[in-house]
């Protein structure tokens, strides 16, 4: 009977469930008496020998003839950056993860092999492995970091940066060009001057703000691009996924694409501006443009500019929803042109265009 299969049922849930709570005991009573008997609650495995072996830490620190350039290629350990009056390296690692440390010619290289070594932690928190550098102020750079992270201080950083995993900070910062690619992880720029400043990021939120450049060339795949009181001649950004915020940005040229996610400015001054919406749509609110070629497929236009409605011409259409030019609104395509110097061309595909300008 039906009574009967369920009692059957919850009969035998009732047996599993016991028999988990007993495991689960067990369980915890052995590694009780294991960690009691000495056991260890961290070990490490060697991929290439198969063997676990106990993991051991070298703490080290010495002083450094002085260099004017680095080749550092990290495959385990966070990398610190910090500006000194003397050049020094201090590292916390695991003995098989030691780099080779030489300055030759006023070149330093921190060259880490990869062992194929992984350590493991029961109950406990792994220590952090790093290396930290310390350096007179301007540098010529070649890095490579696999895992953990860069995190740079007050250092003239030129060259390129290239983070596979781990976070990437760069703070204090005046060169002539940096070159960054980023494969996992949050990358932020932060209070940096250079000529030319071009960053690749696959995966995770990238910030750009107090900077001075005379051409940005962002990228990211997934995670967003954030700009914060940024200056630049010309900027150019791309978001496949997270969308775009540009706030107290002050440029000449903005050429800014992006397949899914929003494009939001607030008190920005941009020359020309062309910008490409898959969806998402873009806002503008207290912002000044010249010169605007939007083209949206899905998220529609609203802007609020400073400035006087009478200096523009305007062409803009909207396949799907309504046209705004402050109080004239109209059905469909806005067309308006006196032979004025600035001009906003809009096209949105679903989603109305609404541009209000005082």
């Amino acid at each position: 009977s039906i009574k009967r299969k369920d009692f059957i049922m919850k009969k035998f849930i009732l047996i599993v469930v016991i028999i988990n709570a007993s495991l689960l005991v067990l369980g915890g009573i052995l590694l009780g008496l294991g960690l009691l008997l000495g056991g260890k609650t961290s070990f490490s495995f060697a991929f290439k020998d198969k063997t676990f072996t106990e993991p051991v830490y070298v703490d080290n620190s010495f002083d450094l003839d002085d260099f004017t350039s680095m080749y550092i290629d990290m495959s385990t350990g966070k990398l610190y950056i910090e500006e000194s009056d003397k050049c020094s390296i201090e590292y916390h690692l695991l003995e098989d993860f030691v780099p080779e440390i030489n300055v030759e010619n006023g070149k330093l290289s921190v060259i880490q092999k990869d062992t194929g070594f992984t350590t493991f932690n029961v109950l406990t928190v792994q220590d952090e492995q790093y290396v930290k550098l310390y350096v007179t102020k301007d540098q010529i750079a070649d890095i490579k970091s696999s895992s953990g992270g860069i995190e740079i201080k007050d250092v003239n950083i030129n060259g390129t940066i290239k983070s596979e995993s781990g976070s990437l900070n760069i703070n204090g910062s005046e060169a002539d060009s940096l070159d960054i690619k980023v494969s996992s992880g949050r990358t932020t720029i932060d209070n940096v001057k250079y000529n030319s400043i071009i960053c690749d990021q696959s995966s995770g939120k990238l910030i750009i703000k107090n900077v001075e450049a005379d051409t940005l060339d962002v990228k990211s795949l997934s995670g967003g691009i954030d700009m914060e009181n940024v200056t630049a001649e010309s900027i150019v950004g791309n978001s496949t996924s997270g969308g775009a915020g540009f706030t107290n940005v002050n440029a000449k040229n903005v050429n800014v694409g992006v397949t899914c996610g929003s494009f939001k400015m607030d008190r920005c001054e941009i020359g020309d501006l062309i910008a490409e919406w898959t969806s998402g749509g873009v806002k503008a609110e207290e912002t000044k443009i010249d010169n605007a070629d939007l083209d949206v497929s899905s998220g529609g236009i609203n802007f609020n500019l400073i400035g006087d409605v009478n200096d523009y011409d305007f062409d803009l259409n909207g396949s799907s929803g309504s046209v705004r030019v402050n109080d004239d609104k109209k059905k469909g395509d806005y067309i308006l042109s006196n032979g004025k110097d600035k001009k906003i061309k809009a096209e949105s595909s679903s989603g109305g265009i609404n541009i209000n300008i005082n």
